[in-house]
């Protein structure tokens, strides 16, 4: 049995709790993710490929949740010109500080632009990226994707589009 009085042990036993509370909490701060996304091109008749997105899923480590960022997304043309020396920003959001492990873009829809006709494309399947991104409390974290997709599928009578994630990349 523990010889000191009950006042001696109360210090120790309150010390042991606020180091578990701070060790297990979730971080309370927030960074800023901000996410481009690029293609590998090669020349064709396809002169733009715009794409809409619905939400990105950022799945942080060691939690089971995913945190969710639903806003406006601007379209991004994946074909944009090779003068453009920055990948397109998908979204610059605030998210809480931490490891980031996957992430997850659900698209909306797409268009394709081949020999001057516009020709909807069905939504592509989610993109899945298995990456290790840093938010640092108060910081900011750029992420470039660089995704490959089939042409000749966007050449079929209903043009379909799937993509291949090349490189996921952090700075």
């Amino acid at each position: 049995m523990y010889s000191f009085p009950a006042w001696r042990r109360a210090p120790f036993i309150a010390l042991l709790i606020i180091i578990f509370v701070i060790a297990y909490a979730p971080a309370t701060t927030q960074g800023t993710a901000t996410v481009r996304l690029s293609a590998l091109i090669s020349p064709s008749n396809i002169s733009h490929l715009y794409i809409s997105i619905s939400s990105i899923q950022l799945h942080r480590e060691g939690f089971l949740n995913w945190t969710t960022i639903s806003q406006s997304f601007p379209v991004i043309d994946l074909l944009s010109p090779a003068s453009q020396s920055t990948p397109q920003t998908i979204t610059s959001a605030s998210v809480p500080s931490g490891r980031y492990d996957s992430m997850k873009i659900i698209f909306s829809n797409s268009t394709v632009l081949i020999s001057g006709q516009i020709r909807p494309v069905a939504a592509p399947p989610a993109l899945d990226a298995n990456m290790t991104m840093l938010v640092a409390p108060n910081g900011n974290c750029d992420l470039l994707l660089i995704v490959a997709f089939d042409y000749a599928t966007l050449f079929a009578d209903t043009p379909s589009l799937s993509f291949i994630l090349v490189s996921a990349s952090t700075a």
